[in-house]
């Protein structure tokens, strides 16, 4: 019988667990969900430097953040202003400001990695639906509807000849992980800089603060990703408690003395940069808008067991 899983909520324990080396993002009898094999999305999840802790991680993990280190801040501000302005040059609903939330960074990286313009509109759906198929909980309708999202989302990296493909190429040497790990940014993007957006916008709605402000306070408060998981890869030991291998341990984010909104050791985020420029973007342009402050009066919470992202819907008139 399987360990109950091991809780990590204080400061201290959730920094050892997110440094501990012998705890790694999938179980060592399951490196990928067994779901997925002999599917398109196999090969995909098995080379996300996301979900590896083999001898190659760290080579990887250094590629890819270098390849994003290696745009300025006016580029990223740049691209955010530019897909701002197509995706929403108004603001007139709730759920189109869902969507906007969501196809934000989604077409920030899209335009980025070259990404061809008219396929972008239907890459936001099939990001949504590959994040549900990778992320834990998900149904087994979800799970095949992300099996054929992987498949769409590979096909069009084929064809991308963006800067921040090439770049990624350049430093990763291996095209076929380079298409998985471009892939796995939009994976990593979506919820959380949505959430970042969503929340930011709600806690402006009820406080008079700068948009800096707000976005440093939800970075720190109520980090959108808010939990994380690893599992023991042998036998051994967190906070002085024995572990088994296999255990899963669940990791919270937010602890009282710090927040761990973009992780902590090797796996900790390289986009943190991104995502906080590109949400600094896209609020400012949705203030240019003068967006009615009434789509944000209904909204509802993602279903998700990681994410804390709020979705704005119109309600029914009684």
């Amino acid at each position: 019988m399987m360990a109950c899983p091991f809780s990590a909520a204080t400061q201290q324990v959730v920094r050892e667990a997110l440094a501990h080396r012998d705890l790694g993002m999938r179980p060592p009898h399951e490196p990928v969900p067994a779901a997925l094999l002999a599917t398109p999305a196999q090969p995909l999840f098995a080379a996300l430097v996301r979900m590896r802790d083999d001898a190659g991680h760290g080579e990887l993990k250094a590629a890819i953040s270098a390849a994003l280190a290696s745009f300025s801040d006016n580029e990223l501000c740049q691209a955010t202003h530019r897909v701002a302005q197509q995706l929403a040059p108004d603001m007139l609903t709730a759920e189109q400001l869902t969507r906007f939330n969501y196809a934000l960074p989604i077409g920030v990286l899209a335009d980025m990695l070259g990404v061809a313009y008219q396929e972008r509109t239907v890459l936001v759906d099939n990001v949504l639906d590959f994040v549900r198929c990778i992320a834990p909980g998900g149904s087994e309708q979800q799970m095949a509807r992300g099996v054929i999202a992987a498949g769409k989302l590979h096909e069009w990296m084929q064809a991308a000849d963006g800067p921040l493909f090439i770049r990624l190429c350049q430093r990763i040497g291996d095209r076929s992980v380079a298409i998985a790990n471009a892939i796995g940014l939009f994976f990593q993007a979506c919820e959380g800089t949505a959430g970042l957006l969503g929340q930011t916008l709600l806690l402006m709605q009820k406080q008079d603060v700068t948009v800096e402000y707000g976005l440093s306070s939800v970075l720190q408060e109520t980090p959108p990703i808010h939990t994380t998981r690893r599992f023991a890869l042998r036998d051994t030991r967190l906070d002085g408690e024995p572990l088994v291998a296999g255990q899963t341990v669940l990791i919270a984010l937010k602890t009282e003395g710090e927040s761990f909104a973009f992780g902590y050791g090797s796996h900790q985020c390289p986009g943190s940069a991104w995502a906080h420029l590109i949400a600094l973007g896209g609020i400012r342009h949705l203030l240019a808008l003068n967006m009615e402050s009434k789509l944000l009066t209904h909204f509802r919470w993602r279903v998700s067991q990681n994410a804390h992202v709020p979705e704005f819907f119109t309600a029914e008139e009684q």
